[in-house]
Formats: C-alpha cells, structure tokens, sequence
C-alpha cells in the first residue's frame, strides 16, 4: 500500500475596491514541508467567473470536488469584498 502524504490548498479571492477593479483570485498548493507546488494568480471581471475557476482548479489538483470560501471585509453596500478557504487533502506519495 503506497504511503500517504497531506497536501493543503488555499484560496483568496479579493477585489480591487477601486471602480471597475477585478477581483483577484490567487490558488496556493503547499505540501507537508510546507513548499509550494501550484501557485496560480489570475484576475478576473466578476467574482462568480472567479469561483467558475476555483471550483475547476480543485476538481483538477485535488481528490474533492469543492472548497468552503468564506467572506470576508464588507464594502458600504455590505457585499463582501474578500473570499478565503482552505482545504487538506491526502494523496499517494
């Protein structure tokens, strides 16, 4: 039985508070020692594009099919302006 390790993904999403700004969507995959495997920094127009690619970035790195965002820093309209999660997922060595 082949060993397993643990890998932990991270997810930010933040938008640029200035007018037109796109959010920022940043994907982090670190393993046991705690390097960086995957690193992946894109922007986009709209947060619900943004989470298009989240949720295709995690069916593609991991064994899951989602990852919990949690909002965060709320704007004058009281829409979040902040999404973050992160997940731990275990894989064969």
């Amino acid at each position: 039985m082949a060993k397993k390790i643990n890998k932990t993904i991270k997810v930010a999403l933040r938008k640029n508070t200035n007018k037109g700004g796109a959010w920022l969507c940043e994907v982090f995959v670190n393993n046991e020692a705690g390097d960086t495997e995957v690193a992946n920094i894109t922007a986009w127009a709209n947060a619900s594009a943004a989470k298009r690619h989240i949720k295709a970035t995690v069916i593609e790195l991991t064994p899951r099919k989602s990852i919990k965002l949690t909002g965060g820093n709320y704007d004058e309209k009281e829409k979040p302006t902040f999404f973050s999660g992160a997940m731990t997922y275990k894989v064969d060595a």
